[in-house]
């Protein structure tokens, strides 16, 4: 199994975007044109690029709202004025905002020469199996034409009174609609766009919130604390999180991200790392991500300060122990070393490349252990005097050796390479940050462990 998380963008074909009300619409509740613009420019790269693209938009409420509060407002008396202001009715407002957010869309696609489809659903209509097997082959038809279909709730004549809290329904708000799309037409992604850049760790507003990058359910689900919800959205991150379980937990791939930025999308399709991923197999991966990179260099700094600490005959018994254990898992090593070289053959890396990577056999247990034995046995490297200079009575100037501190390497395809610093920054008493090539990510997650 693949635990590299960019994989799983490697072979998406179709793919599901969902944006939000806060992206669609500005503070004062109307159209975000400038980021729609952005938004409708990258799907019609992807769609140039041979993506199958579906679209579910939310706002038509609140844009609808808007729109109705200031037809009020100016078809009222003064005496009308006075008097409390009723709520608007949330049906009446999609009725209105839903054609006007729809021909803003119609609008921006033409002038980017790509056509679009306008599809209004009710949870209702999902019981019908008919109508579900319908709306595949009616998206299928459309995809294949290289048509963006535009999904929204048809809130308008909707039955539904309390939304997102009946368990009765089939979905709550449109970004279960989305996680529900993108199971029907068998999507291979599904991105949930918002006003933030993914899923923290608290409110993102608290500045002791980190972001998640990979969620898994089993380690996040009882540590995240939800803020509140946009300013007229309906489900706010809470439903974003719900909707991404369940359609992770269906097979497909999900990701949280920023609408802001203006591509994300493209970003995410390239592998690169944007929002947070919620996978079925996330539970199986190591989560190298979830530590930042001041917290790794804290803890390379603090690991310094501890083998500084140590003698050098225990810092040459930790030399020992690590060539005794790549003895002693030399056929794990070369097992999960021969699945490297045959998933860069499969990707098609240089042959230099893949040289490089293969790790020869007895190579752990003859070359690498023995050197590091080698090492082991050498000279004290710390503290040593190299020049004594005496610059007057009872005053000497000594020049020793000590350690640097943290060494951060980056270091191409080559395993060994890992081992060979990883035992000299122990026997000079140095904090190690390394990075390695991610074609020999099974190598390097093996050696060190």
């Amino acid at each position: 199994m693949d635990t590299d998380p960019a994989a799983c963008f490697k072979n998406v074909k179709r793919l599901v975007v969902k944006v939000g009300t806060a992206v669609v619409t500005r503070h004062d509740g109307r159209l975000a044109v400038g980021r729609l613009g952005a938004l409708c420019e990258q799907l019609k790269e992807l769609n140039s690029q041979g993506y199958e693209v579906v679209l579910v938009t939310s706002g038509a409420v609140g844009l609808g709202r808007q729109r109705l509060r200031y037809r009020k407002l100016v078809n009222s008396s003064l005496a009308d004025l006075q008097n409390p202001q009723v709520e608007l009715d949330g049906k009446a407002c999609a009725a209105v905002g839903q054609n006007s957010l729809m021909a803003l869309y119609d609008t921006l696609f033409s002038q980017l020469d790509v056509t679009s489809s306008q599809h209004l659903v009710t949870d209702s209509d999902f019981r019908n199996d008919s109508f579900r097997e319908q709306l595949s082959e009616t998206v299928k038809s459309l995809l294949a034409l290289k048509v963006i279909p535009v999904f929204n709730e048809n809130d308008a004549v909707s039955t539904r009174r309390t939304p997102y809290e009946d368990s009765s329904g089939i979905f709550w708000d449109n970004d279960s609609l989305a996680g529900l799309l993108a199971m029907e037409v068998k999507a291979d992604l599904l991105v949930l766009l918002s006003d933030v850049e993914g899923l923290y760790s608290g409110p993102p507003s608290d500045p002791n919130s980190k972001l998640i990058h990979t969620y898994i359910k089993e380690k996040h689900q009882a540590e995240i604390t939800f803020g509140d919800k946009s300013r007229l959205g309906r489900g706010g991150m809470t439903a974003k999180v719900d909707a991404a379980v369940c359609a992770a937990s269906s097979g497909i791939p999900v990701v949280i991200t920023s609408g802001y930025a203006t591509d994300n999308i493209i970003k995410l399709l390239q592998g690169k790392p944007v929002g947070t991923l919620f996978h079925k197999d996330a539970h199986l991966w190591t989560s190298v991500n979830e530590v930042d990179a001041r917290e790794m260099a804290v803890a390379a700094r603090e690991c310094s300060r501890r083998l500084q600490a140590k003698s050098s005959e225990d810092r040459r018994k930790l030399l020992l122990d690590v060539a005794d254990a790549l003895e002693a898992n030399e056929s794990l090593i070369m097992a999960e070393n021969e699945a490297d070289v045959a998933a860069a053959k499969a990707d098609g890396y240089e042959k230099a490349l893949i040289s490089r990577l293969a790790l020869k056999p007895g190579k752990a247990s003859l070359c690498l252990a023995k050197s590091i034995r080698v090492l082991a046995d050498m000279e004290e490297p710390i503290s040593r005097i190299a020049k004594r200079t005496e610059l007057a009575d009872g005053l000497i100037l000594e020049k020793t050796s000590c350690p640097l501190g943290v060494l951060l390497i980056v270091f191409e395809s080559r395993p060994d390479a890992l081992v060979q610093i990883a035992s000299l920054a122990i026997r000079t008493g140095n904090g190690l940050l390394l990075k390695g090539g991610k074609e020999a990510r099974r190598s390097n997650a093996i050696l060190h462990k």
